[in-house]
């Protein structure tokens, strides 16, 4: 499947005056990507409404305050009409609505900002009332005392009494238990050097007194206590005014919002858009299956005649051609994985099918069990509201756990209830190896096949040939792979094999210093390496795939000393060992399998033949549903430049 092989590059000649109605068409359709690049630059150097995209930006930041202070008000039931004589009216309606509803906004900022500082009192407040003394007598001066108020560890309180006695100060008070007490501390202003070190030594943490706790603790919690509720009644006050102004105003909200939301499509057009005097010319991306749905769209919205161009996408553009994720739900989550890693160029293979086969596949062989597959089945059913659609991935992921586990016999790591129908892994772990090993030979080879037919249809024939995946390299490593093969069963290294394996790295290394323009030193060190990796890099891709077969074996290996450690108890132990053990073999090694698998799709896979640099699909759309009927012939739009 090539990734978005159906789509088609448009320019749509009409007049000025219907750039904003277009763009309302083209919205609502969904499928129309607009193209900023300036292609019509010298014949049309105008870029239309740029006065109009500020003036609805500027009313776009109001109306967005306006809503989060006063919530939404609601869809307009009234078809929309916008004309440029609206959109000034709705823009000053706006800024005068701020002007009204900013400063009460800024009013209730300052009220919440008194009721945090007052709650910060109260809590202050809390650490003063136990030692129960006149908070005024400690934030007054006094000529030969100072006390100091704080807390203490409650290991250091002997200590620190023994040092200050020592030193002529005194504890007056201690309140609390457990580990940290409330202190008070006195002694003489002229020793504060002296009391300042000691405190210190024993970890004493003083409070910082607020200016505005005068008298004892119960007289200042009753001011903090009126000061709060005159704050919450005058917060009450504020916020009625509001739910008034926005009740009297709703209707205009309305619109205001209609209003600008018609106008979105139009401003998100920049620079697709490009004009002359009376003409102008809107240029974007399109799948062609939409191609007739344009037009009788275009037809039943413009009032005056336009012209389609259409082509196909240019080989130097193919980067830029924005490509649409898989629509099928099936292959949705595999989509987003995909996109982790990059979005494919037009026209190059789509690996989304390929990536879900053969995640299932090697899912399904590293973590094989009829049973623990049904678990991953029955999560999926149960998390699908969580899960989104990655259910799917979870269904499909447990699916191929089941069907393997029938293969090797295993039901909740149990390999004697169930009799395989391939291969029980522990039976043959070498055998097992070589199955993953020749699962990474059809792996990389698909790969590799991918990679060159992508490079052809870019029409870069000497990369299908030399570049790394390509067809000399895919060459070497059949030839190399052929030798080994021949040589553990004992026949020896074909000389076929030899001489296939020399002409290649000839060819290649010729290749890479032909592209070169390195001085000698650096181009022969270059060369060196580049051939170095590309022969190492299949042998050490291919050795990769072990680990399809080592967690197989490590998925049997691990049941094992479930049951083991099972077998050394008795009674409820027993069972709740074998439960315990099968959650902890579900969660630890569907993680690491998950992990596992990706990272062979992506570093094996996607690495070998995926340019990921690709634009995605993101069609012009309306924010919102704000007409009445579904029609976008019912929108009137009269906004010029």
């Amino acid at each position: 499947m090539l990734a978005g092989r159906d789509m088609r590059h448009l320019s749509i000649h009409l007049m000025r005056d219907e750039l904003p109605r277009a763009g309302l068409a083209l919205a609502e359709l969904e499928a129309f990507v607009p193209d900023n690049r300036p292609q019509h630059e010298s014949e049309l150097p105008e870029v239309p409404g740029m006065h109009f995209r500020e003036r609805v930006r500027v009313a776009r930041g109001h109306l967005d305050r306006l809503l989060a202070l006063l919530g939404d008000p609601g869809e307009s039931e009234a078809y929309l009409v916008l004309q440029r004589e609206q959109l000034v009216e709705v823009a000053q309606w706006l800024a005068a609505a701020w002007g009204q509803c900013g400063p009460i906004d800024a009013q209730l900022r300052e009220v919440s900002d008194k009721l945090a500082e007052l709650d910060h009192l109260r809590h202050t407040l809390d650490e003063f009332e136990a030692l129960d003394i006149d908070l005024s007598q400690l934030q007054r001066q006094h000529s030969y005392l100072e006390i100091t108020i704080g807390t203490l560890p409650a290991a250091n309180l002997a200590r620190l009494r023994d040092a200050l006695q020592i030193a002529g100060h005194m504890v007056v008070r201690v309140v609390g238990e457990g580990e940290t007490l409330r202190v008070a501390v006195a002694g003489l202003r002229d020793a504060h050097d002296s009391l300042e070190k000691i405190l210190n030594a024993a970890g004493f943490s003083p409070f910082q007194i607020p200016h505005s706790f005068h008298g004892d603790p119960q007289r200042v919690r009753k001011a903090l206590k009126r000061q709060a509720e005159a704050a919450l009644k005058r917060r009450a006050t504020l916020q009625s005014r509001l739910a008034n102004w926005a009740h009297s105003n709703r209707r205009e909200l309305q619109n205001a919002r209609s209003t600008l939301d018609a106008a979105e499509p139009y401003v998100e057009l920049n620079d697709s858009a490009r004009a002359q005097g009376a003409l102008a010319v809107l240029q974007g991306w399109l799948p062609a299956r939409r191609l007739q749905q344009l037009e009788q769209v275009l037809q039943e919205n413009l009032k005056l005649p336009f012209a389609i161009e259409v082509r196909r996408p240019r080989l130097d553009e193919r980067h830029l051609v924005p490509i649409p994720t898989a629509g099928s739900r099936l292959l949705k989550p595999f989509a987003v994985l995909m996109q982790q890693y990059g979005v494919p160029r037009f026209g190059e293979f789509d690996p989304t099918v390929l990536f879900a086969i053969t995640f299932a596949l090697m899912f399904g062989m590293m973590f094989g069990d009829v049973g623990h597959g049904l678990v991953f089945i029955a999560l999926g059913l149960l998390l699908r509201r969580k899960l989104g659609a990655f259910t799917t991935l979870a269904l499909l992921a447990g699916t191929a756990a089941t069907v393997f586990g029938f293969l090797y016999g295993s039901i909740f790591g149990v390999e004697h209830w169930l009799h395989p129908l391939w291969i029980a892994p522990m039976s043959d772990p070498m055998y097992m190896l070589s199955v993953a090993l020749a699962w990474g030979v059809v792996f990389l080879s698909i790969g590799s096949a991918i990679a060159i037919a992508n490079r052809l249809f870019a029409g870069d024939l000497l990369g299908a040939l030399f570049d790394p995946g390509g067809v000399f390299s895919l060459v070497l490593y059949y030839a190399m792979l052929g030798g080994l093969i021949s040589l553990v069963l004992g026949y020896g290294f074909p000389w076929a094999a030899g001489a296939v394996i020399l002409l290649s790295l000839v060819l290649l290394v010729a290749f890479q210093w032909h592209e070169s323009d390195a001085p000698l030193g650096e181009r022969v060190l270059t060369v060196a390496i580049e051939t170095f990796e590309i022969v190492n890099g299949y042998i050490s891709s291919s050795l990769s795939f072990l680990r399809v077969a080592a967690f197989s074996l490590n998925h049997v290996a691990l049941s094992l000393a479930v049951f083991t450690l099972a077998d050394m108890m008795s009674g409820w132990g027993q069972w709740v060992m074998i439960v315990c053990g099968n959650i902890f073999v579900i969660v630890l090694e569907g993680m690491i399998v998950t992990i596992q698998t990706l990272r062979l799709e992506y570093y094996e896979g996607f690495s070998r033949y995926f340019y990921a640099d690709g634009t995605p699909f993101r069609p012009l759309r309306l924010k919102r549903r704000v007409f009445a009927d579904s029609s976008v012939s019912k929108i009137h739009n009269e906004v010029s430049s």
